[in-house]
């Protein structure tokens, strides 16, 4: 496995951007696009068949809170072991301790069995969190954003094919779904065992020996801490939208299990769609950490605007709009945590804002349960859309690091800027390459360069060299890989020269 990645020198790949070879990232989101299908496929199903055993709203609730308990304090110690044993082991772990616990889940005889295996289901919750530290660890950051969106949007992508899959399984038996999902688990590891190397930063860090930090560059910053207390209520507030969805679109719309999974899918295209053509855009035209705060706002509005309309179209529409809120702050976390750490801590970051974000989903599951015991329709998405506004004003006291800072590691292929702020770039004119020619060959003259004037072959030479680029600004990265693979042709053909100059 080691054999297939690139030297391990810490520097990317000048095409890619990577630290490893392309198949790693695809092997990154076919492992998520899989775990999410798996997850997608069980979640329609599960409220019924938890009420299969003659419990009410606030078990399944409960149902919900034992699997955000067990993984809220299970994240920091698999963040810390995968900084410790690596990003590939603890993936592993992950998948085959969730494969496990949900055959487990689907062969329960009692409530509180299934309780048991769901709450055991929770200590392997290390999955998207080790693919966004393995992309943090192998992508430059100049890709790293376009790098997360798209990771963002492969959950999207399974959510449209997972509820109505989960939903038309469940027509077999409200435990088939459950037991699909084991299966896709322990499938997706094999394939992460034989397709996914370990990040090559990581590996360096520990072949060099040195030990992995267990604090944030710099220590536990207070911007850390502020981001934990804003995914505390965004959590609150996402683990109230899964546990209590299919209970509120019973209670409103006398939706069965199969409404609710196409009505999963409806809101999964919406997701998915803002994930590929809306996220990354509005982060450039607001800022990561605006593009966040009002997704979070929006989030809360449109899901109390979702409780209070009446009507079927209505419900959905506003349930969908949620979705694209929910997405553009879910998407922008990730690169925001990922400013805050080295390769050395990552892991263990990563797991405190996911342990963060869990507390929120054990209370969310609990209080909204409760809250639906009394009114199902209402009171569990005002607490969500409360708690999601809240998340929002505490994400704005975060103080974001400078871009200055950042700048040195800015590249695009083969060592050449981004060219993303065109509009600030300075351009030279025509009188500007004359000058630079005349300065050029006074400076050769000075400094007593001496060589034979062939001036036409020296014009063709250079005619040859430099082929026309695009007059709009915006296509120069195509410029600059068309004009480097033209370099590599040039060379080619002046190394063949000389080794027949040789011969």
């Amino acid at each position: 496995m080691e054999s297939n990645l690139l030297p391990n020198d810490s520097t990317y790949h000048p095409e890619t951007g990577l630290s490893v070879p392309q198949v790693a990232i695809w092997m990154v989101f076919i492992t998520i696009f899989m775990d999410t299908l798996a997850a997608t496929i069980s979640t329609p199903a599960l409220p019924y068949y938890a009420r299969s055993f003659h419990v009410n709203n606030a078990a399944v609730g409960y149902l919900y809170a034992s699997w955000s308990f067990t993984s809220a304090f299970c994240a920091p110690m698999l963040g810390r072991l995968s900084d410790r044993f690596g990003r590939r082991t603890i993936l592993l772990a992950s998948l085959v301790g969730a494969g496990v616990a949900n055959l487990g889940q689907a062969c329960a005889g009692t409530y509180y069995q299934l309780l048991v295996w769901r709450a055991f289901s929770g200590v392997w919750a290390a999955v998207g969190n080790s693919a966004q530290v393995y992309l943090s660890d192998v992508c430059s950051p100049t890709v790293l954003g376009d790098y997360m969106s798209k990771l963002a949007a492969v959950p999207s992508l399974a959510m449209t094919f997972g509820p109505g899959l989960g939903g038309g399984l469940s027509k077999f038996g409200l435990n088939v779904p459950v037991l699909v999902d084991g299966a896709l688990s322990l499938a997706a590891a094999a394939l992460c065992w034989v397709y996914l190397p370990e990040s090559p930063v990581w590996s360096k860090e520990t072949q060099g020996g040195t030990s992995p930090k267990a604090a944030p560059k710099g220590g536990t910053s207070m911007s850390v801490k502020v981001l934990c207390m804003s995914g505390f209520f965004a959590g609150i507030g996402f683990g109230t939208v899964v546990s209590m969805t299919a209970i509120f679109l019973d209670a409103k719309l006398s939706f069965d299990s199969l409404h609710v999974g196409f009505t999963f899918v409806l809101s999964a295209l919406a997701t998915l769609a803002t994930s590929i053509w809306g996220t990354s855009p509005l982060q450039k035209m607001l800022g990561l950490k605006s593009c966040a705060v009002w997704g979070s706002l929006l989030n809360g509005v449109f899901i109390l605007a979702m409780a209070v309309v009446p009507g079927v179209w209505p419900t959905l529409l506003f349930l969908c709009l949620s979705r694209v809120a929910m997405t553009l702050r879910s998407g922008s976390n990730g690169t925001i945590l990922t400013k805050f750490t080295d390769a050395s801590n990552r892991g263990t970051v990563f797991a405190q804002q996911q342990f963060a974000m869990n507390m929120g989903r054990l209370v969310g599951p609990v209080v909204a349960g409760h809250l639906a015991v009394h009114d199902p329709v209402l009171l569990p998405w005002a607490l969500a859309a409360g708690c999601s506004v809240v998340s929002a004003l505490v994400l704005l006291a975060v103080q974001m690091p400078a871009d200055g800072a950042a700048s040195p590691d800015k590249r695009l292929l083969r060592g050449f800027t981004d060219l993303g702020d065109a509009a600030q770039l300075e351009y030279g004119s025509a009188e500007d390459c004359r000058a630079l020619g005349n300065y050029v060959g006074d400076l050769l003259a000075k400094r007593r360069y001496r060589w034979v004037s062939r001036r036409e072959a020296i014009y063709s030479m250079l005619d040859k060299l430099l082929p026309e680029l695009s007059a709009d600004a915006g296509n120069h990265r195509e410029d600059l890989e068309r004009l480097m693979k033209h370099v590599e042709l040039i060379q080619k053909d002046f190394q063949g020269g000389v080794q027949c100059r040789e011969c």
